[in-house]
């Protein structure tokens, strides 16, 4: 019976790693995965409070959960962006106008299982799985926008992720995990300038009908220490996903005497390196409180650090940031608990790129969640959080004007978790 309950695990597993699936995020990267991580804004290095945000942001933490535990979760993301631009016009005039994006809900599903063989094993393995990055967009062609108005842009980032995890306990405080990861990424922006002139006297807008998935690897490892004063504290490194080059097929919108062009293009696009080191604090009466500050090296990434070269786009010219994480967890009763959390993190875009940024303006900084998990019955347990990012804006150079992104989100998590 229980060979029996693991294929099925398994089939799940396989069966959700193909649904291709994106959102809005921290840079190119959530903030949080599941509805637990996500109602206490995304705080776990040192704070492990369930499967998936143990497996996502510590896998040293795994061996602190108290049960083997499966969760399946799902994410609604609805981001609301603009974009307006101004340009100078004849005889003194301004060209201007504002177009909001349309973009619609994202699904963004999780899946976290973390289990030990028995409680007197030093080893409790883990298998995270789902979308942790990504992004869409989507603007219809405006003339009296100047940015819309020769075409339309769209975007859809997609970064699916697995990761196999193993902890060992090495000592009656210390544990210590380790994870392969294992990446599937896609990334589809229309027209396309990565590693092109876009210069409008030398270039044509190459339109993208079709690219394909590339497959990326890493690794992260974590350690957790409980100093059993009510205090744990955990460090998380998760190295570069070294990533196969993205490939692109498109069509250009105007060849020579208007004659169409086709074309392939190639692209290097890594994942940052991230740090990630965390406190938590348990002493209060059924209260847990937890503080994450983390690194993400976007500016060291490639594809991602550098940005223009005269006219040409070398990468999208993301700078490095950090972000702080805090969250609250509250037990009301046997059968409820409660959450809070907020998270601040550094814009990684510059206003240099802003223009750059239209398709995928990640500026968001402020984030507040809260949420709740209810014991349906003995070990079943459903969750649900509510995450509101602020509105944030980027004002940057668009030719002899200029251009400003405007950007907030909404999105709603919800999860079950069985334990035993």
């Amino acid at each position: 019976m229980i060979f029996s309950k693991r294929l099925l695990v398994l089939a799940f597993v396989a069966i959700t790693c193909y649904i291709p699936q994106s959102a809005s995020a921290q840079g190119v990267l959530l903030r949080s995965v599941g509805a637990v991580n996500a109602s206490v804004g995304g705080t776990a290095t040192g704070m492990p409070l369930d499967a998936c945000g143990a497996l996502y942001w510590n896998p040293g933490s795994i061996s602190a959960l108290k049960k083997n535990e499966m969760t399946f979760g799902l994410e609604l993301v609805d981001a609301n962006s603009r974009v307006a631009s101004s340009v100078p016009g004849p005889n003194g005039t301004t060209i201007s106008g504002s177009t909001k994006g349309e973009g619609g809900v994202i699904p963004v599903p999780s899946m976290g299982l973390v289990w030990s063989e028995s409680p007197r094993s030093p080893f409790t393995f883990g298998l995270g799985m789902g979308a942790i990055g990504g992004a869409a967009s989507l603007y219809p062609h405006v003339p009296g926008n100047p940015v819309l108005h020769e075409h339309g842009r769209s975007a859809t980032v997609i970064v699916l992720q697995v990761t196999p995890t193993v902890s060992a306990q090495v000592t009656e405080r210390m544990s210590i995990g380790i994870a392969p990861i294992v990446d599937l990424a896609s990334l589809n922006i229309n027209p396309m300038s990565l590693g092109r002139d876009i210069n409008p006297a030398n270039d044509l807008s190459l339109m993208t009908y079709g690219t394909r998935y590339v497959w990326g690897a890493g690794f992260q490892i974590g350690t957790l220490y409980d100093f059993q004063n009510n205090f744990k504290a955990g460090f998380m490194f998760k190295s570069p996903i070294w990533a196969e080059k993205l490939y692109f097929a498109g069509t250009y919108l105007d060849g020579p005497e208007n004659t169409s062009m086709s074309d392939t293009q190639t692209f290097q696009l890594n994942l940052p390196m991230t740090l990630s080191a965390g406190i938590s604090y348990d002493g209060l009466q059924n209260t847990v409180l937890g503080v994450d500050v983390r690194y993400i090296d976007y500016g060291n990434t490639a594809g991602l650090a550098r940005g223009m070269a005269g006219t040409t786009v070398e990468g999208l010219g993301w700078e490095s940031v950090m972000s702080v994480n805090i969250g609250a967890e509250r037990k009301i009763n046997n059968k409820l608990k409660a959450r809070m959390g907020y998270c601040w993190n550094e814009n990684p875009i510059p206003g240099r790129s802003a223009a750059q940024a239209i398709s995928a303006p990640m500026i968001t900084q402020h984030v507040f969640s809260c949420g709740f998990t209810k014991s349906l019955v003995k070990d079943l347990e459903m969750s649900a959080a509510y995450v509101h990012s602020f509105e944030a804006k980027l004002t940057g150079p668009y030719g002899p004007g200029t251009v400003t992104n405007t950007l907030s989100a909404n999105a709603l998590f919800t999860s079950i978790s069985k334990k035993w």
